[in-house]
């Protein structure tokens, strides 16, 4: 009977439980949806202030994921359009307005906080550059308001499509620089949040120059070992010192008590090694792309100079260091050509040393201009011969009145008259037969 009892009780705590646990997610499911409704409110008092100026309003941060404690702000998105204006609106502007559209938000709703206020030119271009902030907006984001943009937007981000360019990819590595910096002015206050976006900023760098968007904070490590340890490029080192940067913001955020002195000072050797293999790194990725790209171009140049030779019917010599000779011999090039093979060697011979700094960046334009004029003439050359082969190819070259007195036309044409007086004969036959 006891055991009895003990289960009913036991089977009573755990439908309590499952009975909270189901209200407090019906809870926040309802305040999620209170909050969105009081942006889309928002949305249309914008609207209409502004007209068709306003391209885009979402939501964004923890609302749409769900993630919103009771006191949680309802980080907004405004994209206006500028792209009528001739020139940049000016910043005394932008100031202007974004302090109407924020007036105007806050009497909404107290909680509407105008996280990320871009112009539709900002917008396009933090977006083409790869800006975390963008991206991540972009990523997270609802739009309740939406005329086009930033849908399309969010699936090309899905599908790979927005990736770094030089100009982010410096940034990155500036701004990883600045927060270690400012990290270590501001030993007593959000340490670790700063190392942590130190860490961030810095392993996105190397992400978004190989191609890829760049992930979230807490995707960095992951990313990196995928992408450059499995490549034999980076060390598994590097990718765990990510780890425990992350992780010690993880417990600043939580347990900012804990956080000792000795754990700041190691921590913050770990963001300034992680930083600088960095930067390292990112040297490594531009040395390859710079490398592959000059191999390839003297690749480019050799292929076009037996392609040349073989157009004329000359067999291109089996040992590389021939070729110029019988290009000499066999060609129509003048002495720079010729040239053009010893200046290739030296440049190669600097890249296989790994003395690429000694490379005059200014010989390897010439060379790589010299070598693309060069593969299109003899593109065009081959091009040209082809057509005249088969020109040739068309038909015999005969004179037509030669077929003409050739073909006997008595042959080709019946005699008429004849036939004419064979059927007047077979007729009378005909007849005769018949009266007989």
């Amino acid at each position: 009977m006891a055991k009895v009892f003990k289960f009913v009780l036991v089977k009573r705590i755990c439908d309590r439980a499952m009975s909270s646990k189901d209200k407090l997610k019906e809870m926040r499911e309802k305040s999620q949806e209170r909050r969105i409704e009081a942006v889309e409110e928002f949305s249309d008092k914008l609207k209409e202030k502004l007209g068709d100026k306003v391209k885009v309003v979402a939501v964004w941060g923890s609302v749409p994921k769900g993630e919103h404690g009771y006191e949680s702000d309802i980080d907004t998105l405004v994209i206006l359009d500028d792209t009528k204006l001739k020139k940049d609106v000016p910043e005394d502007a932008k100031k202007k307005i974004r302090k109407k559209v924020t007036d105007l938000a806050k009497e909404t709703d107290d909680r509407i906080t105008i996280q990320y206020f871009p112009f539709l030119t900002d917008f396009w271009d933090s977006l083409r550059k790869g800006e975390p902030l963008a991206i991540e907006a972009v990523r997270n984001g609802q739009p309740v308001y939406d005329t086009g943009l930033f849908m399309p937007a969010k699936r090309l981000l899905e599908r790979g499509k927005i990736s770094g360019t030089q100009e982010s990819v410096k940034k990155r590595l500036k701004m990883a620089a600045a927060g270690y910096k400012k990290a270590e002015k501001n030993l007593k206050s959000s340490i670790p949040h700063k190392l942590e976006q130190s860490m961030a900023n810095a392993g996105q760098a190397p992400i978004m120059l190989a191609g890829k968007a760049p992930p979230g904070k807490e995707n960095v490590p992951d990313t990196l070992e995928e992408m450059f340890v499995e490549q034999g490029m980076l060390e598994q080192e590097c990718v765990e010192k990510a780890r425990e940067i992350y992780e010690f913001a993880d417990q600043g955020e939580k347990d900012p008590e804990e956080v000792t002195g000795q754990a700041v000072e190691e921590h913050l050797e770990k963001t300034d090694d992680f930083v600088r293999r960095m930067h390292k790194l990112v040297s490594q990725l531009g040395s390859r792309k710079k490398v592959k790209g000059i191999v390839d171009d003297y690749k480019k140049f050799l292929k076009a100079n037996v392609a040349a030779l073989k157009s004329q019917g000359v067999s291109p010599p089996e040992d590389k260091d021939d070729l110029p000779g019988v290009v000499e011999d066999n060609l129509d090039v003048g002495d720079e050509h010729i040239q053009m093979f010893d200046r290739w060697e030296d440049v190669i011979e600097k890249v296989k040393e790994k003395e690429l700094d000694d490379v005059d960046e200014k010989e390897i334009y010439e060379l790589k201009s010299e070598t693309r004029e060069f593969v299109s003439d003899v593109g065009k050359d081959i091009q040209k011969m082809k057509e005249e082969e088969q020109k040739k190819d068309i038909g015999p070259d005969v004179d037509p009145s030669e077929i003409a007195e050739a073909a006997d036309t008595k042959d080709m044409m019946p005699d008429l008259e004849k036939e004419a007086e064979r059927e007047v004969k077979q007729e009378e036959e005909d007849e005769e037969e018949h009266e007989n």
